[in-house]
């Protein structure tokens, strides 16, 4: 310690007022902004309580210290982070004893390395030449950022000066031994940490070098696509590129950029009831909050943008014990909020409801909503796929890193999966978690498809076993089967497969979408259908496989809940009271229903997921199927109120048969006075019967009769209530209820045969059809009399 430092245990923890702005304050909605100076506050606060703690992190460190850590040597944590606050608090108030304070940190930081025994710095090649002081890229950008601000005081001495360029000049040889390149948070993070190195040291004689490497990895990062799919990545790929604009006097140019523009958009609206975007991929329950926020601070000032404000808002409420300053790495994210935030916009939630996040080619994602307060009813769907952009960034990834168990993207094998499910502030489905330990935990923990609430598909048959007085084998008695999960494990190695939108809609009664997974290697498509009917509330979800070759299949629909409060014959009512050690509210249960299906079995199995006992619920089919066969298994997902007995709503809900169950495939749903009709077509490819003339499809090619319908379309919402029928129906040319016709499509001509035929009438399908009709006489809307062409 220099002679100028002052005394730590001398100093008295001393909050500013402004920390305490809230305390007497009426209770607070989620949308009440955060002053600027109250971050300050923290991000101060935060600062001396290190300070006046120093000699306790330093003894926990030492008492931690693991040498054979696989990132090999640490410092220890949360005195970089103070000597920045110490340094900017110093440039605006010019008190020595903060300058103290971080030249302290800047001088002595290097003295740590002699914890790190020479056996472990012998075993590793990357420290042949030097052991780094500043190893870890996520923070060696805040030691630069302490010494760029300090050094234009000229509080240093020329051996001070030669020491800590010299600690740095050594650290960016480490940092550039190991590269990791392209548009995500490992090279952003490297690219902040030399742009700041670029400009605390712009006439080092490796300063030309730092910048050309700046240039590599931060134009791989600078406006482009992210090639990730994971909140903690995301959120941390996020705050490195502001902390290189920022390193750069660059900020305004960044948020130019279209990317950047999406990316505000695209997180906005992932924003759950919970406040925070929701964890999927490598990630774990709110992952990166902190980090989120200072994204959504920066991108409301530059945008002037009141919902991305809010959002800053929301998380800022949310998280923060602003009473309680005495996280030094949350004081250094506030700091850049309130350097990057503005006081000028005010925060006002978003107004739409459910949507494409934000496109079906990048984001690849669903929200089904009913709005945006914490009650709100919440379900995301994520069907993103590795994807085609960045080729040459996930090769190099794949090739150069231990990637097996997840998507070079750090996605999870979760497509098509419902990611989180909230309803009256309770979480009723949630994400797996990221893994146990490195790089996964036991069969692939938690990344493999067995961990997500999808459709699970095997090109094999499981062994089903028999119950008691079973007919399957000769014997009478219980024949013990297999375990669903025991048949589903492997390694967790993910396997690649394309993903697709087919069709969303959103409508005032019912939300629909139509995703699909391709699996050509083992043969078989799988599209999940969601259908989010508003009232009474629940999820249908259809989930149909069609068989590309002649092959055995198992399709497992997967559910997971910490707690199943109780059970019948096709149905659980379920409950998360917990995630890790966070309790949750209980005001609503999930009750899943299973309607019968023709043959197949479901259950319950014990399972480790995001860090906890969980359970596994499911239906399972299992048999051989012909090329181009399909199988549907729906479940309906009822967000209830935890008072309320699920038996009561049991009976409202049951199977319809299509003419040909292999059409299409629905349900019957009562409701008071109300019966709703929701039925999926299963194969969208089966009417195509010709190549010309055009179109391709013809009704009768098409049609199916299902609950009083008769239509060709894809999808059908009908709600009957007295004599009154409302309906839509998708992607049509046709449609009857009890021989009534409800629409018809008048024909075109359709030219230019490829087969040279004359020109002729044809039939083209509408987007969709809703109306009305009057079941005792006429409908009452988009009813046409010319005959449809067969």
């Amino acid at each position: 310690m220099t002679q100028s430092t002052p005394d730590r245990r001398a100093r008295v923890l001393v909050i500013p007022a402004a920390a305490f702005l809230l305390l007497a304050a009426a209770p607070f909605r989620a949308a009440d902004p955060v002053p600027l100076s109250q971050y300050l506050g923290y991000a101060r606060a935060s600062a001396d309580w290190t300070w006046n703690h120093w000699d306790d992190i330093i003894d926990r460190w030492k008492k931690s210290f693991d040498p054979k850590n696989v990132f090999g040597y640490r410092p220890p944590g949360g005195l970089l982070e103070m000597a920045v606050i110490d340094s900017y608090f110093y440039e605006k108030d010019r008190k020595p004893e903060l300058a103290a304070r971080a030249k302290s940190v800047l001088l002595g930081y290097g003295r740590f390395r002699s914890q790190y025994p020479d056996w472990a710095r012998k075993a590793r090649p990357d420290y042949e030449e030097v052991l780094p002081a500043l190893p870890d890229f996520f923070t060696a950008m805040r030691y630069i950022r302490a010494y760029d601000t300090l050094k234009k005081f000229r509080l240093f001495s020329t051996e001070e000066t030669a020491a800590v360029e010299t600690l740095i000049a050594d650290s960016m040889a480490y940092l550039l031994r190991t590269q990791e390149w392209g548009p995500m948070n490992r090279s952003a993070l490297r690219a902040e940490t030399l742009a700041w190195a670029c400009r605390a040291l712009p006439g080092h004689p490796q300063a030309a070098t730092w910048d050309m490497q700046r240039l590599a990895l931060g134009d791989d990062n600078w406006g482009r696509w992210e090639i990730e799919d994971a909140t903690v990545y995301h959120g941390v790929w996020l705050y490195a590129l502001c902390g290189y604009a920022d390193a750069q006097g660059r900020m305004p140019e960044l948020f130019e950029t279209p990317a950047m523009y999406y990316y505000a958009r695209y997180f906005l609206q992932l924003m759950g009831p919970d406040h925070m975007v929701p964890d999927f991929g490598d990630a774990h329950r709110h992952s990166s909050w902190q980090l989120f926020l200072v994204f959504f601070e920066a991108a409301a000032a530059q945008y002037g943008d009141p919902g991305l404000k809010w959002a800053a808002s929301a998380i800022a409420r949310k998280f923060i014990d602003f009473k309680n300053p005495t996280s030094v790495g949350l004081g250094y994210n506030l700091l850049d909020c309130a350097r990057f935030g503005t006081d000028r916009v005010k925060p006002v939630p978003p107004s739409n409801l459910s949507s494409e996040v934000l496109d079906d080619v990048l984001g690849k994602k669903i929200v089904f909503r009913s709005g945006w307060d914490p009650k709100a009813t919440y379900m995301l769907l994520n069907y993103k796929d590795e994807g085609d952009s960045g080729r040459l960034f996930r090769d190099y990834l794949s090739d150069t890193i231990p990637i097996e168990e997840e998507k070079v993207t750090h996605g999870h094998s979760d497509e098509n999966g419902i990611v989180l499910l909230m309803s009256g502030g309770s979480t009723l489905l949630h994400d797996g978690g990221y893994r146990d330990y490195m790089p996964s935990g036991p069969f692939g923990a938690y990344r493999q498809d067995y961990f997500h609430n999808r459709l699970c598909i095997r090109p094999e048959k499981m062994f089903l076993g028999q119950g008691p007085d079973g007919t399957r084998y000769s014997v009478r008695e219980a024949v013990p089967g297999q375990g669903l999960l025991e048949f589903l494990r492997n390694a967790g190695s993910h396997r690649d497969v394309p993903t697709e939108k087919i069709d969303f809609l959103s409508f005032p009664d019912f939300d629909y979408s139509r995703t699909r997974v391709r699996d050509d290697s083992r043969g078989y498509e799988a599209d999940r259908v969601v259908v989010y009917i508003k009232d009474p509330e629940m999820f249908v979800v259809f989930d149909i496989l069609k068989s590309l070759r002649q092959e055995y299949f198992t399709l497992s629909q997967l559910w997971h809940t910490r707690q199943v409060l109780s059970r019948g014959e096709g149905w659980f009512d379920t409950r998360y009271d917990k995630i890790q050690n966070e309790t949750l509210p209980d005001t609503k249960n999930l009750l899943i229903i299973f309607p019968r299906n023709g043959f197949r079995m479901e259950g319950v199995e014990p399972e480790k997921r995001h860090y906890q006992d969980e359970s596994l619920i499911h239906q399972t089919t299992s048999r051989r199927f012909e090329m181009t066969e399909t199988a549907t298994l729906v479940a309906v997902l009822i967000p209830h109120s935890s008072s309320e007995s699920p038996e009561s709503v049991l009976e409202r809900i049951s199977l319809v048969r299509a003419n040909s169950p292999s059409e299409a495939f629905g349900l019957r749903i009562r409701a008071g006075s109300a019966e709703f009709t929701v039925a999926a077509k299963t194969d969208l490819r089966r009417e195509m019967v010709r190549d010309a003339p055009r179109p391709k499809y013809t009704y009768d090619s098409g049609k199916f009769s299902f609950g009083g319908f008769e239509t060709n379309g894809d999808f059908i919402f009908g709600r009957v209530e007295g004599s009154g029928l409302a309906y839509t129906i998708i992607n049509l040319t046709k449609a009857l209820y009890q021989g009534q016709i409800l629409f018809e499509a008048q024909p075109s001509t359709f030219g230019l045969a490829f087969d040279g035929s004359p020109d002729g009438p044809g039939v083209g399908k509408v987007r969709y059809w809703r109306g009305k009709a009057d079941l005792g006489g006429q409908p009452s809307a988009g009813a046409g009399r010319s005959s449809c062409p067969k």
